[in-house]
């Protein structure tokens, strides 16, 4: 077994096992990560295609932590892009503005669903609220259930998977905190002087793609400091202590130091060895994720729309958002071409995720133009990735066994835990880079 003598051995070279090297790097902190792909980036990769780039999925920064924020701004020499662009759901035909707006709604919905829409929110407000226990009663609670079944309840369920009724209020993340009828007519009303927290208009964007942020960071680190390739397939432990880990099946490193996983929080139970207790392999088979299978067609028009992002609510389509990466930034595509990004939520077992290509492409193809979203001869290429731990499925009660299995490994005396799919939590970029040097100060303090 090969000796390696770092202070810290980061496994997974995502956002959260790059942001916590970036800022051991700040610190003097040895340290070496092993990243699985050939590409640092987890799920937030940006692909150059000729001349065309796009992310593995519709990421944007939210200036909700300005520390951060003025971080990322640096590691990416400024090359952080302020962007405006707006986005919409498409609906039985039409486009309703995205984050809701009440003359939006007004002006596309009809007369039956806008009574139905006034008179449950009326009585919700009456009603006796109680802490909804699912995101199916918490969207009711805020929405009505007109509103929710059209815009929330079917998309939520298309892209976790899972009823509605089963799934816990952490899967909304922050996105209806204080949106309700009152905001709605607030934001009409007060037009541009009122902001509530939960619109989401403007973001930052890099210029080169959301990747480029943890390629700017790798350039940092320095190449010596971090292995790609590098799968890692077994971690021996003994006497509550991470003794070594196993690369690709094949290579033996020896740890005498502290290791962070970054990686899935069911895959890191099942590769350690010894195995854990039966009661914690059980749980492990609990902790599901969702995948994407994304669709790229590259067209030959200057704009497929204005929009930053499209989502469909609707489960007539199999996908849930479409998104212009040329109006994150001029980068991404030449002047008098686009490219769309289609995102697709299965499972890894599901036909969509195993089938052809061909398959895949005439499929979401077909809605497209059958729904005039797309004309046939404007599209030049296509093309397809598979991200197979996308988002933590978030059900009610999951997270008293995610805290069994963390306590668990808490047991491990130099071994710690960062990071979305890691701690199986829906968390955004400026929370992991938070926690990350929170995590680098506690050890280097």
């Amino acid at each position: 077994m090969n000796e390696e003598v770092k202070n810290i051995h980061i496994l997974g070279g995502g956002p959260a096992g790059m942001a916590s090297a970036y800022f051991a790097k700040e610190n003097n902190i040895p340290f070496g990560l092993y990243e699985s792909s050939n590409q640092i980036g987890g799920n937030c990769k940006t692909i150059t295609d000729g001349d065309f780039k796009y992310d593995t999925g519709a990421h944007r920064l939210h200036d909700k932590d300005e520390e951060i924020t003025k971080l990322i701004r640096s590691i990416l020499k400024n090359d952080l892009l302020k962007v405006e662009a707006p986005s919409q759901i498409f609906l039985k035909g039409k486009l309703i503005d995205f984050p809701l707006n009440i003359k939006s709604i007004f002006k596309q919905l009809n007369w039956n669903d806008l009574q139905k829409i006034i008179s449950e929110n009326m009585l919700n407000k009456f009603s006796n609220i109680k802490d909804p226990k699912t995101f199916l009663d918490m969207a009711n609670q805020q929405y009505g259930k007109t509103l929710s079944n059209l815009f929330l309840i079917n998309y939520t369920e298309k892209l976790w998977g899972e009823n509605a009724g089963v799934l816990s209020t952490k899967v909304a993340g922050d996105r209806l905190k204080n949106l309700n009828l009152t905001s709605l007519l607030k934001s009409y009303f007060k037009g541009n002087r009122y902001n509530p927290k939960h619109l989401e208009g403007g973001f930052y964007y890099p210029k080169n793609g959301f990747g480029s942020i943890f390629e700017s960071i790798e350039t940092k680190l320095g190449k010596e400091n971090i292995n790609l390739n590098s799968n890692v397939t077994k971690i021996y432990h003994d006497h509550g202590l991470i003794k070594g880990i196993m690369i690709n099946d094949s290579k033996k490193i020896k740890i005498k130091d502290k290791v962070l996983s970054t990686l899935p929080l069911n895959y890191l139970l099942k590769i350690l060895n010894p195995k854990p207790p039966k009661e914690i392999q059980k749980l492990a088979d609990g902790f599901q994720f969702r995948s994407l299978r994304i669709c790229i067609l590259y067209l030959n028009i200057r704009n497929f729309s204005k929009n930053a992002s499209i989502y469909f609510p609707d489960k007539l389509f199999p996908f849930t958002r479409i998104y212009e990466p040329k109006n994150r930034s001029y980068k991404m595509a030449p002047h008098d071409k686009t490219c769309i990004v289609i995102e697709v939520p299965c499972h890894k077992n599901d036909s969509v995720f195993n089938d052809s290509n061909k398959v895949f492409f005439e499929n979401i193809k077909s809605l497209l133009i059958k729904n005039n979203l797309l004309n046939k001869q404007d599209i030049i290429n296509e093309s397809s990735i598979k991200v197979p731990f996308a988002y933590p499925i978030l059900k009610i009660g999951i997270e008293d066994e995610v805290k069994k299995a963390l306590n668990y490994l808490e047991t491990f005396r130099n071994l710690y835990i960062l990071g979305r799919n890691a701690k199986f939590e829906y968390v955004h970029i400026h929370n992991l880079f938070r926690n990350a040097k929170k995590f680098i100060n506690q050890l280097n303090g």
